[in-house]
């Protein structure tokens, strides 16, 4: 049994690596902007994923997805979601006609128990717009510089490959120099204290509110919410 278990553990950690291999292993440096994100699976492996894409015509299109279920079972999902993207973004880069057509074709793939939460922006960095479509990912965050108030971007759609046929609205916001945006998985909001509380959406955007009203750089913003977090949730962290 020890044996079998030393044996599961390895071929886990080589999972991890592989999964984590699937991330920007370094953030885009570009004039005028400052990038930032990090995955921290709740178990070895899991279902969330993101990444960044460029472009020659100065736009970056920024992923982030979050499969169903834990471990293997959304792992695996994962990496179908990976390899799709790297040849639908060569095609389309438009966030509501991407989505559209992952949908379609996550739709025939997947197991009908599987969807992926899934947000797609995409940021002319010449103009400073953001283009957004959003398939159930919590809501993004944008917080602006002038007036030191935390936007929800409230914008709604199935997640991909629940329904064959699925429409994907976009919206879009103009960036001012100072301004944050932040999205993230409900990994965040949903880690439990003791007692069985939530973290919550307030103290997340009381967070990043006071990060933003701090001056602080992407990086130091995500470490201050993931301290939050750890603080808030010690040992029954998620």
């Amino acid at each position: 049994v020890s044996k079998h278990n030393h044996m599961l553990a390895e071929e886990l950690e080589t999972a991890h690596k592989m999964q984590m291999r699937l991330m920007p292993q370094e953030s885009p440096k570009i004039a005028g902007f400052d990038i930032e994100g990090w995955c921290k699976p709740a178990t070895e492996v899991g279902g969330d994923f993101f990444q960044y894409f460029t472009s020659d015509d100065h736009r970056l299109v920024m992923i982030l997805a979050d499969v169903t279920g834990h471990g293997m079972e959304a792992a695996i999902p994962t990496m179908v979601l990976s390899g799709i993207l790297e040849s639908q973004i060569k095609l389309e880069n438009k966030p509501d006609n991407l989505l559209t057509e992952l949908n379609g074709s996550l739709y025939r793939i997947l197991d009908k128990r599987t969807f992926i939460c899934f947000c797609a922006v995409e940021i002319d960095m010449n103009e400073r717009i953001l283009s957004m479509s959003n398939a159930g990912i919590p809501y993004p965050y944008l917080y602006s510089y002038n007036s030191g108030g935390v936007e929800e971007i409230d914008l709604t759609a199935l997640p991909l490959g629940l329904r064959a046929e699925a429409s994907y609205p976009i919206c879009q916001k103009k960036l001012e120099r100072g301004d944050f945006l932040i999205f993230c998985t409900d990994g965040i909001v949903e880690s439990q204290n003791s007692r069985g509380e939530h973290f919550g959406f307030d103290r997340l955007i009381n967070c990043i509110q006071s990060g933003g009203m701090d001056s602080l750089s992407a990086k130091e913003l995500i470490d201050k919410i993931f301290k939050k977090v750890s603080d808030f949730s010690g040992e029954s962290q998620r």
